[in-house]
């Protein structure tokens, strides 16, 4: 493996201790990064938790999920300033996402020059840039690029701490406080690595450290608690918020069950994650996180203990949205970087032995020239299949799906506001719902389903017509299953987009649940 790239001494020095082209590459991931999300960005509120963002800029309230719990308050505030000079809520959103993704890149390319050179620097920068999950992230309004930025730059602060001169630890304190403001569980994740980077230092260095950590912690998290009408409102919401995303499972074999589900949700995203750089990191696993290696290098114990953490409590704890794993992906990509490094200088040493063994001496094709284009071939091929997945392969977060959904909510949010009024109409949605209150705020909405429900896809509610509802639009029932269909009219708004329209009259009943909708009439003579 490299050694590290040495940065020590004086500003001078430090700046010496990189090439010329080293810090043009750096810009230029920086830049190609944000260049290369600007045109494929999200148009509307990409989902659910976008729209409680959204709300959150007009009124700030997590007892309201505005935005969910435990609240996101940096995130929310510095879209406000966006939000303040003119720009709307999601584009906002979207600018801090394209932001924070490209600042990530940049921050990975010095960790992986600090750690292990500048081949590692390129190559782990490339395979994060266009990682199709991290990419996804880049485009749409969710906080989650930030786990990306604030893990790596907590993690280049504490490399520098436990490699090079200079004791980071409070700086260090500062990056993560102010990143749990955006992501507070970067917090969970990333403070044992903390405590690692600082054995050998001062204590007094720790002290400073925690004391920053808590005061910024406490800053927004006051705020954060006030706005959300006190301690008790704030827990009360948290509690039922963290009570329903845990689920009802009791038992031993019903957590187990969990886990399993966690781990095949969490391969899943993994996978999709690095793509094909999945092979040289299987085919390298052995050796770098051996035991021997674990024990003897204090770089493989930072970027192992950087992934195992939030692996661990994803696998054992929670797992939702693909972009959790953002949290540890930059350090998984370091690694796979020296994958991919290492396969190709087995491959040179297997050609010196072919070449030996038969005497053939050749200046054109030398084992280094074979090594160097086995890591160019390699790493254009998963850069390429990763970009190619992100843009033309359909899934969670992919441009498809971005794509898709903006060209629903503008269809029927247009659909909606030209034929039919908000004092007759009554919207019951559910996987967009959200969004379209946001878009649509004079109107009165119900949820389709239940998703609290154990068996939500069976259970069916009921709802009496109110006194001057005429239309009930369902925007994403997909399709109806119900036999009982009569008033209940799809209306096609362009290829793919549609809504259901029912035509109601006060007093009577519609029931409703997964994929179902029908209206019972009113009984003639009925009060």
């Amino acid at each position: 493996m490299e050694q590290p790239a040495q940065i020590a001494g004086s500003a001078r020095q430090e700046l010496t201790a990189w090439t010329r082209l080293g810090w043009l590459l750096s810009v230029g991931f920086l830049v190609v990064t944000a260049v290369s999300r600007i045109p494929f960005r999200s148009e509307t509120l990409f989902a659910w938790d976008s729209a409680n963002y959204a709300f959150a800029l007009a009124e700030y309230n997590v007892v309201f999920h505005q935005p969910q719990p435990p609240g996101y308050p940096l995130y929310v505030g510095s879209a406000k300033l966006l939000y303040g000079l003119g720009l709307d809520a999601n584009a906002s959103y979207v600018l801090l996402s394209v932001a924070a993704s490209s600042l990530a890149v940049w921050l990975l390319f010095v960790l992986g020059w600090r750690l292990y050179g500048l081949q590692t620097a390129i190559v782990s920068a490339l395979l994060l840039a266009t990682s199709s999950v991290f990419w996804s992230h880049g485009e749409v309004a969710y906080p989650y690029a930030f786990l990306a930025l604030f893990s790596t730059l907590v993690l280049l602060l504490l490399v520098e701490t436990k490699f090079g001169p200079r004791n980071l630890i409070v700086p260090a304190a500062l990056a993560l406080g102010v990143g749990a403001g955006f992501r507070p569980d970067l917090l969970l994740f990333l403070l044992p690595v903390w405590l690692y980077a600082w054995w050998g230092q001062t204590l007094r260095s720790l002290i400073a450290g925690f004391v920053v950590m808590v005061l910024v912690v406490l800053a927004w998290g006051a705020a954060t608690v006030q706005l959300s009408g006190g301690w008790e409102a704030y827990a009360n919401a948290s509690g039922e918020y963290y009570g329903f995303w845990s689920g009802q499972p009791t038992g031993l074999m019903s957590y187990l069950s969990n886990v399993i589900d966690n781990t095949r949700t969490l391969t899943a995203v993994l996978y999709n994650g690095v793509g094909l750089a999945l092979l040289p990191i299987v085919y390298f696993l052995g050796r770098y996180f051996s035991p021997q290696q674990v024990v003897r290098d204090a770089r493989t114990r930072i970027v192992t203990l950087w992934i195992i953490v939030p692996f661990v409590f994803y696998m054992f704890a929670h797992i939702g949205n693909p972009g959790y794993v953002l949290s540890f992906l930059p350090g998984l990509l370091v690694y796979a970087a020296l994958a991919v490094r290492g396969f190709s200088r087995d491959c040179e040493q297997a050609y010196r032995f072919f070449m030996t063994q038969r005497g053939m001496v050749t200046t054109a094709l030398t084992p280094h020239r074979v090594s160097v284009g086995i890591t160019g071939a390699l790493v254009a091929l998963i850069a390429g299949t990763n970009a190619l997945l992100f843009l033309f392969a359909a899934g969670e977060g992919r441009y498809q799906e971005i794509r898709q959904i903006d060209d629903i909510l503008t269809k029927q949010v247009r659909y909606i506001t030209l034929n039919h009024t908000p004092a007759d109409t009554l919207i019951v949605a559910f996987d967009r719902s959200h969004q379209l209150e946001y878009y649509l705020p004079d109107y009165t909405f119900r949820l389709l389903l239940d998703p609290g429900h154990p068996t939500y896809w069976e259970a069916r509610q009921e709802f009496t017509v109110p006194e001057g509802v005429t239309r009930i639009i369902l925007p994403d029932l997909g399709r109806n299953t119900s036999d009982r269909t009569d008033g209940i009219v799809q209306v096609g708004l362009g290829p793919g987009v549609s809504l259901f329209v029912a035509t109601v009259r006060p007093g009577d009943t519609l029931i409703h649940g997964y994929q179902y909708a029908s209206v019972r009439p009113k009984a003639e003579g009925g009060g």
